[in-house]
């Protein structure tokens, strides 16, 4: 979601591309693409290890019913697709498939509602294919809760799978900026989180911890009801060549500026920044990483471990503040360059299944990789180590998936010291599922650690609470984060002052989520078909 107007219910999140600011926006995700990973090998029902207990309340589960096989109704679609092997089918039928499929591979199946899928129609959804399936998906999802009172899923989604695969490959359309909305009703707080280098917002002067004040001459307080979509529009461009005039407040300054972007294809990185920091006898890499989900942080990932080895360092500050997650086998490849031969063998994470286990994957374990996996390049590249006892990892509320799975599964083999803020929360993966043109993301399997752990759906908490500081570039030794990291290294305990309140502007919190799409808050466990 993005800014919203009075009558909405605030939210804080932050976001990389186009999304709503209005509330009602929010009620259809603005997704694309046309079919992510490779599909799992559905087994034939069976019976063995229980489904994870949910928290909360039930609402009217699904009573037992006898679904036809989802293989028998695959890829039978409304529209089929030219040169792909889809057949004619109906809104009926992929919503059948649909059906079928969360019952046979849903982690929380038993709790689906009972819905009527008759009441979703392609009239009911102007005749888009895409938000009607969604629709219908979304009622399907489990409403119990955490222990805290969240969703307990609040990650299952529908994209179009060719957005998933240009996001895959670090595409996307837009000025370059990751935005904040540290609050979305007015008074409105929009910053600057991070601007990619070589964009048009780069080129343009615009920097981390900017504040927004306009957008197209319309103010970021304008109550009137229609300027939360005049703002999101400018914001969240949804074509290249959009020309967008901002005025920003730049951090620690009392001038306005103003500049105008034009929308790019914006090529990601997933590795931002390697840097070695001397600090007295200590020689301690920082790595920026942002992302498990783009292909090329495997070859990003390698290239980055090389030169920190290269330097001979014997700490490392692993800032993942930002990083949603991704793909579990670079997650676990990257696990393994950390620590040391004591890794050989061991698991990385096991994948636990709905009782009906039905995927080729439930209990079964992903190794910490020795080799890269091919997914932009060789297969089988053996990997370097730095061979530390501990890590410290920088992380926000936004800092997921397979983020935290790398925090937990290097856990039980050495120590991780955690600087910042609690992590979003999300113990959960599943294999993205293509039918027709939409891929589906639906929760499939909880992922534990060597030692069975993976009970952390409220996140994990930090051992040293430090707000994420807008003032100061990512890198720069005097940034809150990093500083903490830096200090913990050099006196073996948390900064005085650590905490969630510090001595700095209201603008850098704890509590702000950036605002991206939902493919990158994941933990998938195959890359995409060639």
């Amino acid at each position: 979601m993005g800014l919203e107007s009075e009558s909405a219910k605030n939210s804080s999140a932050v976001m990389h591309t186009s999304t709503a600011i209005g509330a009602a926006l929010s009620l259809v995700l603005l997704l694309g693409g046309c079919g992510g990973g490779a599909n799992p090998s559905v087994k034939p029902v069976t019976v063995s290890t229980p489904a994870p207990a949910p928290s909360g309340g039930v609402s009217a589960p699904t009573p037992a019913e006898n679904f036809p096989s989802s293989a028998s109704l695959a890829q039978q679609c409304v529209a089929p697709r030219p040169g792909s092997t889809d057949k004619q089918g109906s809104i009926d039928t992929e919503k059948s498939w649909l059906r079928s499929f969360m019952n046979e591979t849903y982690l929380w199946y038993k709790d689906i509602p009972a819905v009527d899928a008759s009441q979703y129609t392609l009239a009911k959804y102007n005749g888009n294919v895409f938000d009607t399936l969604t629709a219908y998906f979304e009622a399907l999802l489990t409403p119990t809760l955490t222990a805290s009172g969240k969703r307990t899923d609040q990650f299952s989604f529908t994209v179009p799978t060719e957005e998933l695969l240009d996001s895959q490959n670090g595409i996307s359309t837009g000025y370059g900026i990751t935005w904040a909305f540290v609050s979305n009703r007015i008074p409105r707080l929009v910053n600057v989180v991070e601007v990619m280098p070589g964009s048009p917002a780069a080129l343009a002067g615009v920097a981390r911890g900017d504040t927004l004040l306009s957008v197209d001459g319309v103010d970021i307080n304008d109550p009137s009801a229609d300027a939360p979509a005049k703002l999101n529009a400018g914001i969240f461009p949804s074509t290249l060549n959009k020309l967008t005039n901002f005025k920003f407040l730049p951090f620690g300054s009392a001038t306005p500026r103003e500049v105008s972007l034009k929308s790019a294809v914006i090529s990601e990185k997933a590795v931002q920044l390697t840097k070695v920091i001397t600090e007295a006898d200590k020689r301690i890499g920082y790595l920026v990483l942002n992302s498990f989900n783009i292909l090329a942080a495997e070859s990003e990932l390698l290239s980055a471990i090389n030169t920190l080895k290269a330097a001979n360092v014997n700490e490392l500050v692993l800032d993942l503040r930002y990083n949603g997650g991704g793909f579990l086998d670079i997650s676990s490849q990257l696990g393994w360059m950390i620590g040391g031969a004591n890794l050989d063998g061991k698991v990385f994470e096991r994948s636990i299944c709905n009782d009906k286990n039905p995927l080729d994957i439930c209990n079964t374990s992903t190794p910490f990789h020795k080799t890269t996996q091919g997914f932009n390049g060789v297969s089988g590249q053996p990997l370097p180590q730095l061979g530390l006892s501990r890590v410290f990892v920088l992380t926000t509320g936004n800092t997921c998936s397979a983020s935290e799975a790398l925090i937990n599964s290097l856990a039980p083999f050495l120590q991780v010291i955690q600087i910042g803020g609690s992590t979003c929360g999300k113990p959960y993966g599943f294999f993205i599922t293509d039918n027709c043109g939409t891929s589906y993301a639906a929760i499939q399997f909880q992922g534990v650690n060597a030692l069975g752990f993976g009970d952390y759906a409220d996140g994990f908490s930090a051992t040293c609470k430090l707000a994420d500081d807008l003032s100061k570039a990512r890198g720069d030794s005097s940034e809150a984060m990093l500083s903490g990291a830096l200090s913990y290294i050099k006196t073996g305990a948390c900064p005085l002052g650590s905490g969630i309140q510090r001595s700095l502007s209201a603008r850098d919190t704890l509590e702000f989520k950036i605002q991206r799409k939902p493919w990158e808050e994941i933990r998938i466990l195959n890359k995409p078909k060639p």
